[in-house]
């Protein structure tokens, strides 16, 4: 297949729309329903029969195998049937006992095949995900299409494909990776190979550059069948990517729900000094402003509500810069000063260094909130971002002008073989089959989980919080057991390490901030009297290893120091502790200073309970709730926005 053949294979192929309504109701329940027992029962009675094969191969020479494993692939290049699958898993799984050491459980095998099958698998935090994708992405690999294991970050994309890559060898298939800082010549190789590793977000932006060095408009699908032009082969060249064929997606509620929200944007940067000199006037405006008497900061929907006539204001500015002869752009016009001057006060109000965004080499960062990340590729639009330039006093960048935008949603329904795996999947099941079409199965753990976890403990203020986190820190420590401190923004985890470190411990700190190291210090968390603070979802793919010495006297201890959006990321963190049978236990803080309790519940509400300190885990859960619908809303936007595009410039066929 040449790659005018992928391209078609991707690009024409027609995109269900996302249903709305109570269509999106009905298919949200059934696909709640839709992994449970009577589908996990057929995967494990499949893993078994896997299982059952395992004498047959087990004493074969490597060349015998080998010999084995290459007449089986090649029926891979067609549709094999259910002889062939459950073989092809059976000799797989005998591949990895030998290159790995170790046997891949019942357990694992099932997960593979439902990922085979096209099903979000949920595996517990340390019940061997990693091994879990690489045996469905051989066999994936075996039929010479494209098939991509989407990981959480750039680390673990290279990490796992080193790791995997003597299994690949073993089984004759090829395995790359393409992160972050590569060149367009090694994503290339990259992409070359049977199965790629990499992330979301760089696998689309390289689908969607890949798109603008074609040409893509509503004339190329005829292009590509009447046959290729003079140029045609040379703009291949620019193309990185052979097609979208198979996905398999590590973390998936973080990659397919909480970095859903935004879509990915190519664009270009624009030298346009007016606008910028309009960014400042708008920021030295807004910094004449008085809080609860021009403006109000309503912190719930994070946006500012100006309390006086800015209209009004603005037109005067607008006439003394025309008449100055300052302004005489489109960008010198009262409204779009306004929304402006709203963008300064959001930027002054609600952005805090620290919290979304860290200052690096004289540039704004953007900080993931929900995982601790640093995000160096994107930017806030609306000028929000040019406005935290001028506060933060960093040189400020230019307009930027979309090339190509697509939301991860439409993205992962472009691949014909969509999966994925998650220690957390259930709480969003109808939204993985409503948009995605992927129903949620279960995988149970191989051992009995042994986690403790710990009623919701509730204090009025952050302070007093933060004073018992410390305590519990100091009370645990003394018994020699490791704790993993889970905060939620960079400037909680630097306060909470400065304050144990005062009290003659040792701590080590995990933030976008620092975050060189992190692999090497979480896979040192478990260790007899560690103690780490860590930003939520740093470390997320690294085992958390503890000695004998330390499951003896009970495992790793996890806090979590305060309420998340989500009670997945609550689980994700827990999730940390008591992996494969160890023990281990988590205790989980709240205050009425949290986010997620002062954005969700009623204002009114909010002072009655902090009043009588009636702060339940029912409570969270309901704040939580509401979160999660915001989160949803807004995700439903974007999917609406990918709807317009399509149908109001013409897009609807699926050219990008």
């Amino acid at each position: 297949m040449n790659i005018t053949d992928n391209y078609r294979l991707t690009s024409l192929k027609h995109i269900k729309k996302i249903p709305t309504g109570l269509d999106a109701f009905a298919l949200g329940l059934y696909g709640k329903f839709k992994g449970r027992n009577g589908v996990l029962r057929k995967i494990l009675r499949f893993a078994r029969k896997v299982d059952r094969l395992r004498p047959e191969f087990k004493d074969l020479s490597d060349g015998e195998l080998r010999a084995k494993i290459r007449s089986v692939s090649e029926l891979f290049r067609r549709r094999p049937d259910d002889e062939a699958i459950k073989r092809a898993f059976a000799l797989v799984r005998e591949a990895v006992n030998r290159k790995m050491g170790f046997c891949p459980y019942i357990e694992q095998v099932a997960g593979a095949y439902a990922l085979y099958k096209g099903y979000i698998a949920e595996m517990s935090t340390g019940e061997g995900k990693t091994i879990t994708a690489a045996m469905c992405a051989t066999i994936r690999g075996w039929s010479g299409r494209p098939c991509h294991v989407i990981t959480a970050n750039d680390y673990l994309a290279s990490r796992d494909a080193e790791i995997m890559k003597p299994i690949y060898d073993f089984c004759r298939v090829t395995v790359g990776c393409v992160t972050g800082e590569m060149k367009p010549a090694e994503r290339k190789q990259g992409y070359a190979a049977e199965v790629t590793y990499s992330t979301a977000k760089e696998v689309l932006a390289d689908f969607l550059r890949d798109g603008i060095a074609l040409g893509v408009n509503r004339n190329f699908s005829k292009r590509l069948l009447n046959g290729l032009s003079e140029n045609m082969e040379k703009i291949l060249q620019q193309t990185v990517q052979r097609g979208l064929y198979t996905a398999i997606i590590d973390e998936a509620d973080n990659v397919l729900i909480d970095e859903a929200v935004t879509p990915l944007i190519i664009s270009r940067e624009k030298d346009n000094e007016e606008f910028n000199t309009i960014c400042k006037l708008a920021f030295d405006i807004s910094q004449k402003l008085v809080k609860d008497k021009d403006f109000r900061v309503d912190e719930k929907n994070r946006t500012v509500h100006f309390l006086v006539d800015m209209d009004s204001r603005l037109q005067e500015v607008q006439e003394e810069s025309q008449e100055s002869g300052q302004q005489k752009n489109s960008f010198c016009k009262a409204a779009f000063l306004k929304d402006l001057v709203r963008q300064a006060l959001i930027a002054a109000e609600l952005f805090i260094n620290g919290k979304q965004y860290v200052v690096e080499d004289g540039k704004i960062v953007i900080v993931d909130e929900s995982t601790g990340r640093k995000m160096p590729m994107r930017s806030w639009n609306g000028g929000l971002h040019q406005m935290i330039e001028i506060k933060e006093g960093v040189e400020m960048t230019g307009l930027k002008e979309t090339e190509a935008r697509m939301s991860f949603q439409r993205f992962f329904r472009l691949y014909t073989n969509f999966s994925g795996m998650t220690g957390t999947g259930k709480e969003a099941a109808r939204e993985f089959w409503t948009i995605y079409g992927a129903p949620v199965v279960c995988i149970p753990n191989h051992r009995k989980n042994r986690r403790k976890v710990g009623h919701l403990k509730a204090y009025a203020t952050k302070k007093a919080k933060r004073e018992a986190i410390v305590r519990e820190v100091v009370r645990v420590h003394k018994l020699g057991r490791p704790i993993l401190i889970g905060t939620k923004d960079i400037d909680e985890s630097e306060f909470l390490g400065a304050r144990i470190s005062e009290l003659g411990l040792d701590c080590r700190i995990i933030n976008a901030v620092r975050s060189e190291a992190e692999a090497a210090i979480i896979a040192e968390a478990g260790k007899y009297g560690a103690i780490t603070v860590a930003t939520n979802m740093a470390g997320r793919g690294t085992d958390i290893k503890i000695p004998e010495k330390v499951r003896k006297i009970g495992g790793l201890h996890v806090i979590a120091t305060e309420c998340n959006p989500s009670s997945r990321i609550d689980r994700q963190l827990f999730g940390r502790s008591a992996r494969q049978g160890d023990p281990g236990s988590a205790s989980h803080y709240a205050s009425f200073e949290d986010d997620v309790l002062k954005r969700n519940l009623p204002t009114t509400l909010m002072p009655l309970l902090s009043h009588t300190g009636m702060l339940s885990a029912a409570v969270v859960k309901w704040a939580q709730f509401i979160a999660g619908r915001k989160a949803y809303q807004s995700r439903l936007s974007v999917q609406r926005t990918d709807t317009w595009l399509e149908e109001s410039l013409g897009f609807s066929s699926g050219d990008i």
